[in-house]
């Protein structure tokens, strides 16, 4: 992927607001070209034929107003190109749509199968100004927008997000050809000069390096890099990789596909929780009996999911079960009483010494 490029569909305000429900990574300080009542990302970078986010923020004043998407070199006479109506749904023009997230003082803006002709200068705009209202300027923030060729022979989600606490998985597909090689999964802007988190050994089994994993599944054409235990920290710029080249070969560059995390908060009855996300089910050259199930998909990436929801069969399914049990037994053992509820005794008969004329009772 080109080196020109920033973060895909990543999103920046000067300030995190986690208790608007959403966490961005590199968000960076507002630009010559930005307004400090709307931020968003100063650069965004997609793939050819693939798909970017843009994600901008605004302060609470503008909540009900409508927002807008536009292109051009100023702000003040960029084309719109799709526009929200004041609801939260989304809006769509062509290959590019838009959606206000008003709870999270949050709308963001989805260009699909980009082409070439897609990079270029465009605006996060609100719309504010009355007709006649010459004074007045929308807000508006400025993002540059690139279109690398990136790698065809590897491919993954172009963004993914998990909740704070819990876990979330992604799933980058290759082609045969490198079916032997090495993974790995790293963390930076660009790909040549990411810091690499943690890498397969050539094996088919899970590799981890603190609370993150890697596994390759060689049979599918497929690796999993799973992220337990989610912190906002960990929202940010990631490359799914492959280990190809040689020490001393500076011509060669390891195919990679950008992948952007986002960490939101959420209600606590999501904590734990695994999300998983698989690349896009057109793939060229994949054999559909090498794609994985979704089945399949859950189970290779719920690892510590399933042995938390172990624990919770244990508790809520399994013990309850084993006293009735247990209890069950006991009622059929219990101790077996005689008329008025006492016990017979063998050394206390009912009748130790018969009187004639009066039989024992039972003979």
């Amino acid at each position: 992927m080109g080196t020109t490029a920033a973060v895909a569909g990543a999103c920046s305000h000067p300030l995190t607001r986690a208790d608007h429900g959403l966490i961005s990574p590199a968000l960076q300080p507002v630009a010559a070209y930005g307004s400090l009542s709307l931020t968003g990302p100063s650069s965004v970078t997609g793939t050819l034929g693939g798909s970017l986010s843009v994600q901008c923020q605004y302060e609470e004043v503008y909540q009900r107003y409508s927002k807008y998407w536009c292109r051009g070199q100023y702000g003040a006479t960029c084309e719109k190109i799709v526009e929200t109506k004041g609801e939260e749904k989304e809006e769509r023009s062509g290959r590019v749509s838009i959606r206000d997230h008003a709870d999270n003082l949050t709308f963001i803006v989805t260009m699909e199968n980009l082409t070439a002709d897609d990079a270029g200068s465009y605006w996060c705009r609100i719309q504010t100004l009355w007709l006649l209202d010459v004074w007045s300027r929308d807000p508006s923030f400025h993002v540059n927008v690139f279109v690398s060729t990136g790698s065809l022979s590897l491919m993954g989600p172009s963004s993914v997000t998990g909740t704070l606490g819990s876990s979330l998985c992604v799933q980058c597909r290759y082609e045969e050809v490198y079916q032997r090689y090495n993974k790995y999964w790293c963390r930076g802007q660009y790909d040549t000069t990411c810091e690499k988190i943690v890498e397969t050994k050539g094996e088919e089994k899970e590799e981890r390096s603190g609370r993150v994993s890697i596994r390759d599944h060689a049979d599918h054409l497929t690796f999993i890099v799973t992220m337990e235990n989610l912190t906002a920290d960990d929202a940010g710029s990631y490359w799914c990789r492959i280990q190809t080249v040689w020490l001393l070969d500076v011509w060669s560059h390891d195919p990679s596909f950008h992948v952007n995390v986002f960490v939101s908060t959420a209600p606590s009855k999501t904590t734990g929780r695994t999300t998983c996300q698989a690349v896009p089910a057109a793939f060229p050259g994949l054999n559909t009996k090498q794609n994985l199930s979704t089945e399949e998909l859950l189970t290779c990436c719920s690892g510590s999911l399933l042995s938390s929801v172990h624990f919770l069969l244990l508790v809520f399914l399994k013990l309850p079960l084993f006293l009735t049990l247990v209890g069950a037994v006991l009622w059929v053992n219990r101790p077996l009483r005689g008329c008025g509820g006492i016990k017979p005794k063998e050394d206390n008969p009912q009748c130790s010494a018969p009187s004639p004329g009066r039989p024992c009772p039972g003979t």
